[in-house]
């Protein structure tokens, strides 16, 4: 094999070697780091006080969802207003929150944000129910 001949099977060997060992790479970090899941959940509802304007409960709304983007304890949010069976429902507003430990959910009950959040908005609440559990 000439020396032309073996540069240009190089030329086609080594891209592919550099291949194998990325995906070989990335198969290794795959499996050697897997964020744990979300274990906890907690779920708050929320019932605003007669006559609380709109604005305020959309605010409210808008202010909840930003703790999602400020802390990263939060793994998933979700929000809506609860649905009454024919007659008024007993809470406004409910968020739906998933941690992957107790730890971390301790954390986002403590931190500065939502209780800055909690001081923001608790003049306009009637009551407050918080259900936390494990996700099974």
């Amino acid at each position: 094999m000439s020396h032309t001949q073996k540069k240009s099977l190089l030329r086609y060997v080594m891209p592919a070697i550099a291949l194998g060992v990325f995906a070989f790479l990335m198969v290794a970090y795959g499996s050697a780091y897997t964020p744990p899941k979300a274990q906890k959940q907690s779920i708050v509802c929320y019932k605003f006080k007669e006559g609380t304007s709109a604005e305020a409960i959309k605010k409210h709304l808008e202010q909840f969802q930003d703790l999602k983007r400020e802390l990263p304890e939060i793994v998933n949010y979700s929000a809506g207003n609860t649905i009454s069976n024919g007659s008024n429902a007993e809470y406004d507003v409910m968020h739906y929150l998933t941690f992957r430990t107790d730890s971390e959910l301790e954390k986002f009950r403590q931190s500065a944000q939502y209780k800055t959040f909690e001081k923001a908005n608790e003049a306009n609440w009637e009551k407050v129910l918080v259900i936390n559990s494990e996700i099974k």
